[in-house]
């Protein structure tokens, strides 16, 4: 699920493929998830690209002022006028632009060809050389007079232009390194375990039902062996090249590297210490979680295969990456046979339509004092898959920059998921409408895991026993303690288990832009930290001839992760207020539980939500988050509060079966060279032989710049 908003330029995704002599293979069946893989999402409309006839060519008002073609202001001379006149130039045609932009985008996902593709590519490629003039406009007229600091605030985020800053060499470089590593990516396919004719099975939906499915250890760990070694194997010097010029697109934004430019919109001089802070708010849970799952793990693979103390063996939890374990929810529930709620039976017994799954969201939001849909979102939106042309099915919202159109996307399934998703994308059309009037580099998330925060937050409530019945869609409360144990754990196995991935991802990559470590480092430091956040550990001893960070798709695509990692802890925290502010929340009566909070014809909630949204980006998030929560830093304990009975069950059952909470470093992972590892390294289970050692004490190393500058 993801919004395609005006989002900031600084985190601007490079183009995948060139226009000129590149066409990427597109497969219209891929399903998005953001926390899954993003396998390929082509042309990207978060781009805020646009296509024009020459740049700068707008005429901004009846005395053409500010026209950039005509009336650059002399480079070698301070900017004298009015700047306030000069942003609203540039807002107004940036917002034609954007307009432009997300019109080819939009074309091409709703009606996939070659031309559909051509124009949408020669869009974004012609967005960059825009950005590259504002870039080189603020950058030529000298010293600004501001008049204060919102207008300092809008000149600071126009100036951050991404990679659009390089030379076109460079940018036709950078692009290049990206799009190489992608068309590995994307065209990576393995063989069948001891079936070498059935050949070219690709990660979607080959592999990943592999690894979601199959309960066989050999298949498992073949499968992820085999994928790492045609992936990321084969893109770690072209990585280390984009490395290179990325930290140097950064530097020209004036950052010191990409890890200080994603970390920018985050807006705070402590963030690896916030980061740090938030994560130990949520990790006794995760320890609880994760000693549950070894011992069920173990139970049904046997001792040999996984140590009680050991950290977990990253091919057997259900997914390509370890980020999420729900699909081992089957033999590791805690209450076999009590299933918790899923109305998709119901909704179709009642004859629900793709149209009455989305009133039924605008419902929601209109029930808590907001607006109602405008006309021509109903009538320009895709809501079902059309059968008379390819559509990428991915759900998406989609704003069009001009403050009136605004759209969804989704091929829409009459299920209890796409119920909820559709409640999760009309929360980014009404941010998109509460923020419409702020400035066009404000109309934007307040950070860059806003928006996805804010829309999880709504699917919480969704799914909740009260709204569903308010719905009609149940017909008697479920009031049982194991279903509710059953419930929170399989949510626990999505969103606590992708905390540490998360986190991970991007403190690995910090590193990397940083210099802390260098290529032959690269694998060995994604265990290290990987068995030190997320207890888990590769199947087979890996060395630096492996990349194996390269086969998650955000490294070689060059996509941040930290927002996930945001968005994940941030939906539990609006979810509370929002909770409280309805009246149906209070963490001192156990009688009603955060988890059971349904927020539906809440104008209290209404209320703060119009808060956390109008602002867009034109305050720090921090700011937004106070005037709307009372809260000013990113915190976990919402989330423990979320998921407290389970965590008590949690604490409880593994008293009851004397598991040991955390784990121990039980032998290598990583090794400079396998040649020199003396260990046997495929079709044996190296870590079974090994005694454990004390704890392995890791030094931390730091991941994110300290925030350096002040901007107001």
């Amino acid at each position: 699920m993801c919004d395609i908003s005006n989002t900031r330029k600084f985190f601007t995704i490079v183009l995948v493929a060139l226009v000129r002599d590149v066409r990427p293979q597109i497969n219209p069946q891929q399903q998005y998830n953001p926390q899954q893989d993003y396998n390929p999402q082509v042309l990207d409309p978060t781009r805020q690209d646009a296509k024009f006839d020459n740049r700068f060519d707008t005429r901004f008002d009846s005395n053409n002022r500010f026209n950039i073609n005509e009336d650059r202001p002399n480079v070698n001379q301070n900017f004298q006028g009015d700047v306030r006149e000069l942003l609203q130039a540039l807002d107004a045609q940036g917002s034609q632009q954007c307009t432009r932009n997300v019109a080819a985008q939009w074309n091409f996902e709703t009606n996939v060809n070659q031309g559909t593709q051509l124009e949408a590519l020669t869009a974004q490629q012609e967005y960059s050389d825009f950005q590259h003039g504002v870039w080189e406009l603020l950058n030529k007229v000298g010293s600004l007079n501001v008049p204060n600091s919102v207008v300092a605030r809008q000149i600071r985020y126009l100036s951050i232009v991404g990679p659009a800053a390089l030379s076109p060499d460079q940018l036709d470089r950078y692009n290049r390194l990206i799009n190489d590593m992608l068309a590995v990516y994307n065209s990576a396919s393995i063989c069948a375990l001891k079936e070498p004719f059935r050949c070219g099975l690709r990660l979607q939906p080959d592999l990943t039902n592999i690894m979601a499915y199959s309960r066989n250890w050999d298949e498992l760990q073949y499968t992820w062996t085999e994928w790492r070694r045609n992936t990321g194997q084969n893109i770690k010097d072209t990585f280390e090249q984009m490395i290179s010029l990325s930290n140097e697109a950064a530097k020209l934004n004036n950052f010191s590297d990409t890890s200080d430019y994603w970390s920018f919109p985050f807006e705070s001089a402590t963030l690896s210490l916030d980061l740090e802070d938030a994560w130990e708010d949520v990790k006794p849970l995760y320890e609880l979680l994760h000693a549950y799952v070894r011992r069920r793990l173990r139970d049904y693979y046997g001792p040999e295969k996984l140590n009680r103390q050991a950290p977990l063996p990253a091919h057997v939890l259900g997914n390509m990456w370890a980020q999420s374990w729900v699909n081992i929810f089957d033999i590791s529930q805690p209450y076999p046979g009590q299933h918790f709620l899923d109305v998709s039976p119901e909704m179709l017994k009642q004859g629900y339509t793709s149209l009455d799954v989305f009133r039924l969201a605008e419902d929601f939001f209109v029930s808590m004092n907001m607006s109602a849909m405008p006309l021509e979102f109903w009538q320009t939106s895709v809501l079902e898959e059309p059968v008379d042309r390819v559509v990428l099915c991915q759900p998406s919202a989609w704003d069009f920059c001009n403050r009136r159109d605004f759209r969804i996307k989704m091929c829409t399934n009459i299920n209890m998921k796409d119920l909820i998703t559709a409640h999760h994308e009309m929360a980014h059309i009404h941010y998109f409408m509460l923020y419409k009037n702020q400035p066009k580099v404000f109309r934007d998330g307040a950070n860059p895991a806003f928006h996805e925060a804010i829309g999880e937050a709504i699917g919480l409530s969704v799914g909740t026993p009260k709204h569903l019945q308010s719905l009609g869609l149940v017909q008697n409360s479920v009031e049982d303690s194991a279903v509710d144990i059953n419930f929170l754990y399989s949510m626990a196995l999505d969103k606590v288990v992708f905390l540490p991935f998360a986190y991970v991802v991007d403190k690995w990559r910090y590193d990397v832009f940083k210099g802390n470590i260098g290529k032959d480092q690269y694998n060995c430091h994604w265990w290290r930290l990987s068995e030190q956040y997320m207890g888990i550990k590769p199947p087979v001893l890996r060395s630096e001839r492996d990349f194996d960070p390269g086969a998650k798709y955000h490294i070689p695509a060059n996509i941040p992760y930290l927002r996930y990692f945001v968005s994940t802890l941030l939906q539990f925290q609006i979810y509370r207020a929002l909770c409280r502010a309805a009246g149906q929340y209070d963490s001192g009566d156990l009688s009603r539980p955060l988890h059971k909070c349904d927020i539906y014809r809440s104008k209290e909630a209404g209320r703060i939500l119009t808060q956390l949204m109008e602002k867009g980006s034109s305050l720090s998030w921090k700011e937004v988050l106070y005037q709307a929560t009372g809260e000013t830093r990113l915190d976990g304990s919402a989330m423990r509060e979320y998921f407290r009975p389970l965590e008590d069950w949690l604490r409880n059952e593994n008293l009851r079966t004397q598991e040991f909470v955390g784990w121990l470093y039980d032998g290598d992972y990583c090794k400079q060279s396998i040649e020199t590892a003396g260990l046997q390294v495929y079709g044996g289970f190296y870590n079974a032989g090994f005694a454990l050692k004390p704890a392995f004490a890791l030094t931390l190393t730091a991941i994110i710049c300290l925030f350096t500058r002040n901007f107001t």
